[in-house]
């Protein structure tokens, strides 16, 4: 991606997606601590889990109401508000010296995590044109996926050496480092409305605006739906397969990291070719590659070889890579002006639609001795196939360029 060709850095787009790169950190981070905070706190793993159940439903609930805060205060400044905020509860966090303490501090830093997405999204948008924004979204996701892979990894090591108050601490100089770049790198003029035509006549603010529910949103949204749901089946599915076979935790959590690493992988790719062909064909060829590789372990069903599982992990995860950044391109893009920050987290609400519905069926399918897995695999193949049918109604091609903001 050159520097400065779409109005934003490299630099500058990655400082920006590392706000995003927060909330999967946070997600698997506190997974790892799970054991430990139970036994700080003298209470129940599962009563521990609480720490997460908030997380995902402040996540859920929030990213739609934070979107609509984006669009009527600007997407840099609700950023700046939520990256401050989430710091300032992940420094309390520190301090907490009771569960329930632990659990209100973590419930704001939720509420804040909720708001980054969004802005984080609709930032992206605003400094980039339609030429070179499928790059930028292909970048931050490559930023997130390694963000939520080396989550459990970070947060074991921190466990070890330092404790579980540490796992809070390492969100601090991220929020730092991005707090600078949102600053000095993203001049305030992003958040002004954007004149839409060119004698300055009608503005953003004034100009009838189409409604959000579009056929493209509605097309990237279950699209985008649709394959996390895939991609949290496998997720959840392996482990109890692989835990079944007598693979230990170490070697389960190497085994699931093919998913992410086939997605930070190609993200990058994907947004390129999403520039230069469209946004369709690169999501339906993703798709597709995805779709074969959960299909043919689903043929075998809970009797699937490991080894095949684990190629299916990684072809996913390289498929679904390429087709990411095409489906929330153009869910982005067909969003009206001064409604991106609603779009955006609508899109990203959609993910927590697909992870939680996969979450709700493992538990009715899926039991201890990992019958039921052929079925998950099974449901997985046919939501994938329905995401292709979705898929072929975004655009061939990307919406007609807006010059983005100039930033440095």
């Amino acid at each position: 991606m050159p520097e400065q060709a779409q109005g934003a850095s490299t630099f500058t787009i990655v400082g920006i997606a590392l706000a995003s790169t927060l909330v999967p950190l946070n997600s698997t981070m506190i997974a790892v601590a799970l054991p430990t905070l139970a036994k700080e706190f003298d209470i129940t793993k599962g009563h521990a889990g609480v720490l997460i159940t908030v997380y995902l439903v402040a996540m859920l609930v929030g990213q739609p109401t934070a979107g609509r805060i984006a669009d009527h205060i600007g997407a840099r400044r609700l950023a700046i508000i939520a990256v401050t905020g989430f710091g300032i509860c992940s420094a309390g966090a520190m301090f907490a010296t009771t569960f329930a303490m632990l659990v209100a501090i973590r419930a704001g830093q939720a509420v804040f995590a909720s708001a980054l997405s969004p802005s984080v999204q609709a930032l992206v948008r605003k400094v980039t044109d339609s030429e070179t924004r499928g790059r930028a979204f292909g970048l931050q996701g490559s930023v997130i996926g390694a963000g939520a892979g080396l989550g459990p990894v970070v947060g074991g090591l921190l466990l070890a050496a330092f404790g579980w108050r540490a796992i809070f601490a390492i969100n601090l100089p991220i929020v730092i480092i991005v707090l600078i770049v949102l600053r000095r790198s993203v001049p305030a003029t992003v958040d002004e409305p954007i004149a839409l035509t060119a004698e300055g006549a009608a503005t953003a603010s004034t100009a009838v605006q189409p409604p959000i529910a579009n056929p493209t949103f509605v097309a990237a949204f279950s699209t985008q739906a649709l394959a996390v749901f895939a991609q949290y089946a496998l997720l959840l599915v392996c482990p109890i397969l692989l835990d079944d076979r007598g693979w230990g935790t170490g070697t389960i959590g190497l085994a699931l990291s093919a998913l992410t690493l086939g997605m930070i992988v190609m993200s990058p790719t994907g947004g390129r070719l999403g520039d230069e062909w469209g946004r369709r064909r690169p999501v339906v060829l993703g798709l597709l590659v995805s779709t074969i590789a959960v299909a043919t372990s689903a043929a075998f069903g809970t009797a699937v070889a490991s080894a095949v599982l684990i190629a299916t992990l990684l072809a996913f995860g390289l498929g679904y890579g390429v087709a990411s950044p095409g489906i929330l391109t153009a869910g982005i893009e067909a969003a009206p002006e001064q409604r991106v920050g609603l779009a955006a987290g609508l899109l990203s609400m959609s993910r927590y639609v697909g992870s939680i519905i996969a979450s709700i069926l493992l538990t009715i399918i899926v039991s201890d001795d990992a019958s039921g897995v052929g079925a998950m695999l099974a449901l997985s193949t046919l939501a994938l196939g329905v995401s292709l049918l979705t898929a072929s109604r975004l655009p061939h091609a990307p919406v007609a360029p807006r010059h983005p903001v100039a930033v440095g």
